[in-house]
């Protein structure tokens, strides 16, 4: 074996031992998995844009703890099905079509502590929204930033496993799509699910 080989090997070992007596102490996070509802209302002023786009998505995320009541971590959400109300003959009429919703951020949730069965938090996110509008022959999409915030409450189910009852939130596009209209900037969502703490009992 090379010195390489005989490094990695020694490293390993040194990292498992480390673990196993309490030496390095990992740090302390909690996965989450979702069910993200999302509402974009929207004017449909003019033919061809959109009256309201709703998304029903997959949510997943995970944080790193920084003591009882602070968490930073990231998430990412992605559209499982969705329909828009597309404007046509100025306004009176109105044509269905699918939607698409991409998002992916960076938030930073802020909680009441962990020995309480039942837990409010505030969370405020950083995203990244992809949005694809699919009709028979093109698609129109268009990407921006957005920041927002949601309040929340969850249930202790056990020592690691917690309900998030709800979750409901508002985010504001930092850009206009063009096909969405000039007031179609604010994205409404609700979210159910489960998190699970690793690395110390709550």
């Amino acid at each position: 074996m090379t010195f390489k080989t005989y490094l990695l090997i020694g490293g390993l070992i040194f990292f498992y031992s480390a673990v196993s007596y309490a030496q390095i102490r990992l740090p302390i996070f909690d996965v989450e998995l979702k069910i993200n509802e999302n509402l974009l209302p929207g004017d449909g002023r003019y033919n061809g844009d959109i009256k309201f786009m709703e998304t029903t998505n997959i949510y997943g995320g995970a944080h790193v703890q920084i003591g009882q009541h602070i968490a930073l971590g990231g998430f990412y959400s992605r559209s499982f099905r969705g329909v828009a109300a597309i404007s046509y003959g100025n306004g009176n009429t109105d044509k269905k079509a699918e939607v698409l919703l991409l998002q992916k951020g960076l938030d930073l949730r802020l909680s009441t502590g962990r020995a309480k069965k039942w837990r409010k938090f505030l969370s405020v996110n950083y995203s990244q929204l992809e949005i694809v509008q699919v009709n028979q022959a093109y698609r129109l999409g268009g990407k921006t930033n957005a920041y927002g915030a949601s309040l929340g409450i969850m249930r202790k189910l056990s020592n690691n496993l917690y309900l998030n009852v709800i979750e409901l939130g508002v985010k504001v596009m930092s850009d206009e799509m063009f096909w969405l209209g000039p007031k179609n900037k604010f994205i409404m969502d609700a979210r159910m699910g489960l998190i699970y703490n690793i690395g110390k009992k709550k």
